[in-house]
């Protein structure tokens, strides 16, 4: 089956959509992964099946591409310990009336983006973008029980740093 006819302008807003659900907010790396990514996206194009959305396939790149970039870059800490340390992205809201929904919102971008890769990806795709578990298990490249095992696990990890996180006052559920 040919690829589909997609324009470039198109193909590349979906992959910087897909790029942005998978990264944190404030990453100094989004740029150069939506680069990455939609480099990859371009070369494999020819060889996209049709079998899963479009969508769905760019995001099994994009997150493939954000996996390969964290384990380079591990390494090349583990290699060369120069200091640099990962910025987090808990943001102080400057004024009580940023305390709405917008700050709700980027309060939990921010505990995502505490959260591991692996996890942030299974919990974004499921409970955000709507996927299934099946669709997850094709981008993540993991069989369903590892994808619903990661969907608990993440939801837990969330669920803690939520809670430590007195501006989003998380009821008991």
């Amino acid at each position: 089956m040919r690829a589909p006819l997609v324009r470039d302008r198109e193909l590349f807003e979906l992959v910087y959509r897909r790029m942005r659900t998978l990264v944190p907010n404030s990453s100094p790396d989004f740029d150069d992964l939506v680069q990455a990514a939609a480099t990859e996206v371009w070369r494999a194009l020819p060889r996209f099946e049709g079998r899963s959305e479009l969508s769905t396939w760019v995001y099994g790149v994009c997150y493939r591409v954000l996996l390969n970039h964290r384990r380079f870059w591990r390494r090349f800490h583990f290699r060369f310990d120069i200091g640099v340390k990962e910025e987090t992205t808990s943001e102080v809201p400057s004024a009580p009336e940023l305390l709405g929904e917008r700050t709700r919102a980027r309060r939990l971008r921010a505990a995502l983006g505490r959260m591991s890769d692996k996890y942030r990806a299974v919990v974004v795709l499921h409970d955000l973008e709507e996927l299934s578990v099946a669709e997850i298990a094709g981008i993540v490249r993991a069989n369903e029980r590892t994808v619903r095992s990661r969907l608990r696990d993440g939801r837990r990890q969330l669920r803690r740093l939520l809670e430590l996180d007195p501006v989003l006052e998380l009821s008991e559920a």
